[in-house]
């Protein structure tokens, strides 16, 4: 191969190394404490190189929780709009949540390790910069690159969805998606720390507890 195809292929490669290594740091040393230096040092690239991907190590934080937030909402959406009944709304949702975000237990690690960044990006009080690019070098759009702030969205839709079909007794979605992703957060935590604790018996956990209070 070569030409445009060749170096498409090392741009992406380049661009995996950074979040790869970023990912590493992120989880040892922790997203405030890190520098660019350190996520060049552990890509084995060029600090040049790093700099025709990203500014900050903001933006390949937001480059991955994009990709991150995007996946999520697709998984656990699709799941909660397949359910039968209140059950299977929250313990297929949550199941996804977990899943997803436990497949990969350096992603997992790192998640844990800074769950505020996480948080704040969730629930709308962090100020993205809005200007990583993503594997095509192209800067991704507001949207993208606050896609994870969508997951306390579209539970607001889908628990509204889900009043409707009669699921549960009616409640304040506002306040009820935030205590179910809250709640989802610091589980998913725990998770990072046992080993024991599966997305089964996660999800499973947190959906005996909210079905408890939203009885009909």
């Amino acid at each position: 191969m070569s030409g445009p195809g060749l170096r498409e292929n090392q741009k992406a490669a380049n661009r995996a190394a950074i979040i790869k290594a970023a990912t590493e740091v992120f989880s040892e040393m922790g997203f405030e404490a890190c520098t660019v230096r350190d996520i060049v040092r552990a890509s084995g690239l060029a600090a040049g190189t790093f700099y025709n991907y990203f500014e900050s190590k903001e933006q390949v934080l937001e480059s991955m929780i994009a990709e991150i937030g995007a996946e999520v909402r697709s998984v656990v959406h699709r799941a909660r709009r397949k359910s039968g009944d209140g059950r299977s709304f929250i313990e297929d949702g949550y199941l996804g949540f977990f899943q997803v975000l436990s497949s990969d237990p350096g992603l997992l690690l790192m998640l844990a390790r800074n769950q505020n960044v996480f948080r704040s990006m969730v629930f709308g009080t962090y100020q993205p910069l809005r200007s990583a690019r993503d594997a095509s070098g192209q800067r991704p759009g507001p949207s993208d690159v606050n896609a994870v702030q969508g997951i306390l969205a579209d539970l607001k839709k889908d628990l509204k969805w889900a009043f409707k079909k009669g699921y549960f007794r009616e409640a304040n979605p506002e306040l009820l998606a935030r205590a179910m992703i809250g709640s989802g957060f610091e589980i998913l935590v725990s998770m990072g720390t046992d080993p024991s604790l599966s997305p089964e018996r996660a999800a499973g956990f947190l959906t005996d507890l909210f079905l408890s209070g939203l009885a009909i």
